[in-house]
């Protein structure tokens, strides 16, 4: 709880500020509702996959760090650099081409919505670099287990895109009014305010050497190889993920705006209530890599089975007040009619995944810490696109019935793709917590 509640704090405070991009451009407009959230479904995966990359160095770090080498942060996070650099540069390319896949599959929305969505892509992309050093710093910080920076340089973030959005959506404080489209501008200044902040923050408590910002950065392929090696599964893994419900997103715009607007809620509160076990699960991998490294498997079982533990409690507790205050929470984000009646609707579906999805990410957190990546992609790959999207497409269709189930069709898919997956991660983290020899393998204590 010491290492989850700072890293909670954070992800909840940027999961605000995601909150108050569909809440103000709501207040602007149905349209830009709708167009926010539709660019959102493009860029939120790209953002997935370098953010999940780049937190593959925090079990590199940790188990460095329990091991007493924890001077080797600094050298792992510098190869990092380049790392992030380069798939910023790709999703940005992916991110000022969104639209062309909006485009063919998003036929049920407004011209004015369409208009939104392109704005959106090409003003936020040009943050995307500045979100890549963030998430270096953070990822470097977490590993050690200094999980409060990222907490502070949140809180700061937060205010600053609230202003900006007001500025930018609005046209207040002498800025241009330009609608949905102003929260991409907003979160690309908030993007690179956050790696300034972080790169002060880490400077100021000196947990990395003075010369951090000041080496020659030489790139050292092996040690990118490393990274890339326990990263990009993860990366790839969160990827799937967010696509799957990104796609979903884009297919629901042939029901309509407002479907497509209460899917945005939905998923908005989903994303809130998994960042406390989101949290608990990144805990776990950082206590479990300190673990390892010095060898304390007996601890390392331990913190798996006690994150399961307080991650199913917590389900509990949130599915049970989702479905009394349902109804005035979708009244929080529209005031839309039809929007809140299909949102409180998928709220249900929203409190029993709290079961599923925090027992998945709990499971999941642990064996990054064991470094454990690339046989859990592959259960999300199976899980997303084999059994999620499939039954997703012919319940929401109706492809085999002929009567189509529309949004709650494809939630069904959903949760069944997420308990194949949560079922699969906790197999396979009590197998291996179990099996040292198997722990020492993927630990690779050559490095």
């Amino acid at each position: 709880m010491r290492l989850g509640g700072p890293i909670a704090a954070a992800s909840l405070l940027h999961m605000t500020i995601n909150v108050t991009d569909i809440v103000m451009s709501g207040r602007y407009g149905s349209s830009d509702l709708a167009g926010v959230a539709l660019a959102t479904a493009i860029v939120g995966p790209i953002i997935a996959l370098l953010m999940g990359t780049l937190s593959g160095i925090t079990p590199l770090v940790a188990q460095r760090f329990g091991a007493g080498a924890g001077e080797a942060s600094s050298y792992i996070a510098r190869q990092g650099i380049w790392i992030g650099l380069a798939f910023s540069a790709v999703g940005m390319i992916l991110i000022g081409n969104g639209h062309r896949l909006i485009g063919l599959v998003a036929a049920g929305n407004s011209a004015e919505a369409m208009t939104v969505s392109i704005g959106y892509l090409q003003n936020v992309m040009w943050g995307l670099p500045g979100l890549a050093l963030y998430f270096l710093l953070r990822s470097t910080s977490e590993g050690l287990g200094r999980t409060k920076p990222a907490m502070v340089v949140a809180a700061v973030m937060v205010v600053l895109n609230a202003a900006l959005n007001y500025a930018f959506i609005f046209g207040r404080l002498g800025a241009p009014e330009l609608g949905g489209a102003g929260c991409g501008v907003a979160t690309a200044i908030v993007n690179w305010s956050a790696a300034a902040a972080m790169a002060v923050v880490v400077r100021w408590q000196d947990f990395l050497p003075a010369d951090f910002f000041r080496r020659t950065l030489i790139p050292d392929l092996k040690q990118m190889a490393e990274i890339a090696k326990v990263g990009f599964p993860i990366g790839l893994a969160t990827f799937v993920e967010w696509g799957v419900f990104a796609f979903v997103a884009i297919c629901l715009s042939r029901f309509g705006e407002a479907v497509v607007a209460a899917h945005s809620i939905a998923i908005n509160i989903l994303g809130l209530t998994f960042m406390v076990p989101h949290a608990l699960g990144m805990a776990a991998a950082i206590r479990v890599g300190h673990q390892v490294g010095r060898r304390d498997y007996a601890g390392a079982k331990t913190t798996g089975d006690t994150v399961l533990i307080i991650a199913l409690v917590f389900a509990v507790v949130m599915a049970v007040l989702l479905l009394l205050v349902r109804e005035p929470l979708a009244a929080l984000y529209t005031r839309a009619p039809d929007v809140q009646a299909i949102a409180a609707r998928v709220f249900v579906f929203v409190a029993l995944y709290q079961f599923i999805d925090n027992t998945q990410v709990a499971a999941l957190g642990t064996l990054r810490g064991y470094k454990d990546t690339r046989v859990p992609l592959g259960f999300v790959l199976v899980a997303y696109w084999l059994v999620a999207l499939p039954v997703a497409l012919t319940l929401g269709f109706g492809w085999w019935s002929g009567s189509p189930m529309g949004i709650d069709g494809f939630w069904v898919g959903l949760g069944m793709g997420l308990l194949f997956v949560t079922v699969t991660l906790n197999l396979r983290r009590a197998r291996l917590a179990q099996d040292e020899d198997r722990i020492e393998l993927l630990a690779d204590r050559s490095e």
